[in-house]
């Protein structure tokens, strides 16, 4: 088989007239996350997405004035984190051209500072090929950052992939208290993980609060419980 008959995993950067886009820039530093589409019509398309419990009324405000929602829905609202539905005109949304093309987002994706975050689950080169021409006609701009063909050798199905690496991902975070996952994401977003790095313990702690012992504290006892499970997920991709 070519490698282009193979499926793929795709991460790339989106850029479109998308209401999560939009409300980001408006509301610096919120992250919103889409976790998964619950339900489609003929009409309209609803989405789950979790978001920063401090910004959730000004969020769920600044939504509901988008030309293209139907409806919001505050689902949960809880002290760090909470998670509403947006329901939005089903023309402008991407889910009909995942069904026709066979592909899928892989959850997490969020939005920050203009631009999406995504990662695509593709069943061959010509799927996302397809999938980016039919957006490209809706004015959606997207870039690819890097892909990774499956080895069939390896026997990944689709599901298979998304069941047994993705599963343990979301696990994972299930494992971190709020305040360890507060940290870390913390740490991902202004870069501390990059080479060289872009923010210091000290500076961290700064943003939260705490002191930089602390703040180095929470970071390894998050890094313990997931570099093991990020262990097993590059076996499954490898």
């Amino acid at each position: 088989m070519s490698e282009k008959n193979q499926p793929l995993i795709v991460e790339m950067e989106q850029v479109h007239n998308c209401i999560s886009v939009e409300v980001c820039e408006k509301l610096k530093d919120l992250k919103l996350k889409w976790l998964a589409t619950i339900n489609s019509d003929e009409k309209a398309v609803t989405n789950l997405f979790e978001l920063d419990s401090e910004k959730l009324k000004k969020a769920v405000q600044k939504i509901r004035e988008h030309t293209n929602v139907k409806d919001v829905k505050i689902i949960i609202n809880g002290p760090k984190k909470s998670q509403i539905t947006i329901t939005t005109i089903r023309s402008v949304a991407t889910a009909p051209y995942l069904a026709k093309t066979g592909t899928m987002w892989i959850e997490p994706t969020w939005t920050e500072g203009g631009v999406d975050y995504v990662t695509m689950l593709a069943p061959n080169y010509k799927s996302l090929k397809q999938f980016m021409d039919l957006v490209s006609e809706k004015g959606y701009d997207l870039k690819i950052k890097s892909k990774r063909y499956l080895d069939p050798k390896e026997t990944l199905s689709l599901d298979t992939f998304r069941t047994s690496g993705f599963t343990k991902l979301r696990t994972a975070g299930e494992l971190l208290t709020d305040r360890q996952m507060e940290v870390f994401d913390l740490a991902c977003r202004y870069g501390y993980y990059e080479e060289p790095k872009k923010i210091s313990i000290e500076e961290l702690g700064i943003k939260l609060d705490i002191s930089p012992s602390t703040c180095a504290e929470l970071l390894r006892k998050a890094e313990r419980k997931l570099l093991p499970i990020l262990s097993d997920v590059l076996r499954i991709m490898r």
